[in-house]
């Protein structure tokens, strides 16, 4: 099995401009083996869910970069990056099992049905 790799370099996010402007991310580099588990811990304020964000495409990237296997996903949209993003809060549907709620992505992606209950059996697991 292939070992992804995400690199994530000299990532900055300013939110407003010219000197108003407030530095939510500043500077933030680390890297990620696809076979690691990883955690970003830190105060509320701190920058960990804009960098997540920014990783994900959901958020504009004020300066860095966002590789993955070497290739930079900088200028990709959310879509294009085809990575997931799972909210601490509110974000998960309600009516639906944990299971359920982990599919989602890979059944919106018409992953076969075996694909998605062993991939999803291997995420629960680790977590």
């Amino acid at each position: 099995m292939r070992v992804h790799t995400l690199s994530v370099r000299n990532l900055t996010k300013v939110f407003g401009e010219g000197h108003s402007g407030q530095k939510a991310v500043d500077n933030v580099s680390f890297e990620i083996r696809g076979d690691e588990f990883f955690s970003m811990l830190g105060p509320s304020g701190c920058g960990k869910t804009t960098t997540l964000r920014m990783i994900a495409g959901l958020e504009t990237i004020s300066s860095g970069q966002v590789l993955f296997d070497g290739q930079d996903f900088t200028a990709y949209s959310a879509f294009e990056r085809d990575i997931g993003m799972v909210f601490q809060s509110y974000a998960l549907f309600p009516h639906m099992t944990v299971f359920e709620n982990t599919a989602y992505g890979l059944r919106i992606r018409k992953t076969p049905e075996a694909e998605i209950r062993k991939r999803v059996g291997e995420t629960l697991e680790m977590l």
